[in-house]
């Protein structure tokens, strides 16, 4: 991997910025100084003894130092059942290389350096979510500016590390919009250290709520900072997409609905500490929309809030299916035709097994078939619908903006084809090059798309549809015989993006926010009224299998407490009650 052009080497062993002509850690000792500053600065590892969950934020990640030590610290002092989140804001992330040069000072610190290069997430800017050490740490990198990538965060943080290079280098670190971000986010009495004691940054933050001294510094360096949050709790603008409280670990969880997006919810939240069932009505578990016989992690092309949700959602499938197992891919390699554009090659992408992923979820999950839940009440502590388009049959999901929708796929006879293309194509259609179904070589094509219809016969307009689509593809489609095709229905929003999050109280909220009519300005409303411990996870649409993923994840942090591993803009865009918020705006 090629070297950060930023970076350069202070007496060709510390590392060090041109932009901002600083060094990245002591020429002393960068582990000792760390500790001293960090560590030791926020009071751990006593301030987590006997946690079960601790969110960290570093306003800096840099060379992974910081966050390398913190792991090693609290693997060593925490139960196998307690959970770190840790979130960092990095704008110029370092490359793999230089991390692995920086950080070979320490071989006291190899596996911890080890595990974080196996997970190092895309250097593209956003929210990047990776678990490590069994799923006992959890890293959320920010990449952007930190003012705007804290902006954007959902999170209640225990501790803080500031450790961007020094404030008179640079100062979009240490801004009175960052010290702002850091109230916003800071749990009741947050500690916070610092490796400056520059005045204007103590004065900075005592203004922003926290109590701040001075402390004896290390090696060269006099005194650093470090202080804790004794400010209120910050109001947040929009009370109507409030965040439930957390349900404690151990507490039984059940699914409705034995998907894509019930079993990777499922397994998200068994990771997490919680005892999950699946209650799925057929025989096996992703018998229906998301059970064909290959499927695709195809990119979405648009923007807006589909193309932020689609771009965070496909970085997240195919590392969580490369995690999965070596037989989940299919193929490697997906070419997208757009309309009046030239084609567009991801090699990343490509054609997935169902049937593989079903294998590997299953394994983990408790998951009891063959019979139809049709009231929720007592199931579990708390329960979750993730019922495609059956997700509207219970009381508490009335009036959910769900429609139905046919897809239709179609199975050609791929034996003897001996020029089939390499990859995945990608148009109005698809198809897939060949595969093994039922012992015989298949290519795959599909899926039709017919809104409002619920029936799953197979119908020979459908099949020319999908033909004629993938003609427009490879012209050989044209010498293959249909073999078969299968048929399911699928659930899609009005806005085509999920409902993802906890179920709202529908007459509570109209009688809280009808007066949202006028304007939120100058209005107190109320705390979101929810339906307590329930929640909903459906409308994936035909894009389930590169959107379930995030959304477990996404899931998992509501019901745990955990920092979001989205944007705050994008999770309300997914909330179930955005639409009927939207009515109230609009004063219907």
């Amino acid at each position: 991997m090629k070297t950060s052009k930023d970076l350069y080497w202070h007496n060709n062993q510390t590392p060090a910025s041109r932009r901002f002509d600083d060094i990245y850690f002591s020429t002393d000792d960068g582990l000792m100084e760390s500790r001293h500053v960090f560590l030791t600065g926020i009071n751990a590892p006593e301030i987590w003894q006997n946690k079960a969950r601790f969110t960290l934020l570093e306003n800096g990640f840099g060379t992974g130092l910081n966050f390398i030590m913190s792991c090693q610290a609290w693997l060593k002092s925490t139960g196998t059942d307690a959970h770190l989140t840790y979130i960092a804001t990095e704008k110029y992330p370092l490359s793999n290389t230089d991390i692995d040069r920086a950080l070979s000072h320490w071989p006291e610190l190899n596996a911890e350096k080890q595990a974080l290069l196996n997970s190092t997430p895309p250097q593209s800017a956003g929210f990047h979510q990776r678990h490590l050490f069994e799923g006992r740490v959890t890293l959320l990198l920010l990449i952007g500016d930190s003012a705007a990538m804290l902006n954007d965060l959902d999170a209640r943080v225990d501790a803080f590390y500031l450790d961007g290079f020094a404030p008179s280098r640079n100062p979009d670190m240490w801004s009175a919009d960052v010290f702002s971000q850091l109230a916003r986010l800071a749990a009741p009495s947050a500690k916070l250290a610092s490796f400056t004691a520059a005045g204007f940054v103590r004065r900075g933050l005592s203004a922003h709520g926290f109590e701040m001294q001075k402390s004896p510094g290390f090696g060269k360096k006099r005194e650093n900072l470090r202080g804790c949050y004794t400010g209120p709790a910050a109001p947040d603008p929009k009370p109507w997409f409030n965040r439930p409280a957390p349900l404690a670990k151990d507490k039984k969880i059940a699914l409705i609905g034995g998907g894509i997006a019930g079993m990777t919810t499922g397994l998200a939240l068994q990771k997490r500490g919680y005892q999950v069932t699946i209650y799925e009505q057929d025989d096996q578990p992703m018998n229906r929309a998301s059970g064909n016989p290959a499927g695709i992690i195809d990119p979405y092309l648009g923007g807006g809030p589909e193309g932020l949700f689609y771009r965070t959602a496909l970085s997240h499938a195919l590392d969580y299916y490369r995690a999965l197992g070596p037989d989940i891919f299919l193929h490697k390699g997906l070419t997208k035709f757009p309309e009046q554009a030239a084609p567009i090659h991801f090699p990343d992408c490509g054609a997935i097994s169902p049937p593989a992923i079903r294998a590997a979820l299953s394994r983990a999950l408790t998951i009891k078939t063959g019979g139809q839940i049709t009231d929720i009440s007592g199931l579990a502590d708390m329960v979750i619908i993730c019922g495609g388009p059956d997700s509207l049959t219970f009381p508490e999901t009335k009036g959910l903006p769900l429609d139905p929708v046919r897809g239709q796929i179609t199975l050609l006879d791929g034996e003897g084809c001996l020029t089939p293309p390499d990859r995945v194509l990608c148009g109005k259609g698809y198809l897939i090059p060949p595969v093994k179904i039922n012992d015989k070589i298949t290519l795959l094509t599909g899926a039709s798309f017919h809104r409002g219809d619920s029936t799953t016969d197979i119908r020979d307009s459908d099949h020319e549809e999908n033909l004629n689509n993938a003609r427009a593809l490879w012209a050989g489609v044209g010498d293959l015989a249909i073999t078969g095709g299968r048929s399911a229905i699928r659930a899609h929003s009005p806005d085509h993006l999920p409902l993802c999050g906890p179920l709202p109280d529908v007459a509570a909220y109209i009688t809280s926010y009808e007066m949202l009519k006028h304007g939120p300005r100058h209005q107190d409303f109320p705390p979101a009224p929810l339906l307590k411990n329930r929640y909903i996870l459906s409308g994936l649409g035909a894009r389930g299998f590169m959107t379930a993923p995030l959304m477990a994840e996404i899931i998992t942090a509501l019901i745990s407490g955990d920092a979001l591993p989205v944007p705050r803009r994008l999770y309300e865009s997914l909330h179930p009650a955005r639409f009927l918020i939207r009515n109230l705006i609009k004063g219907r």
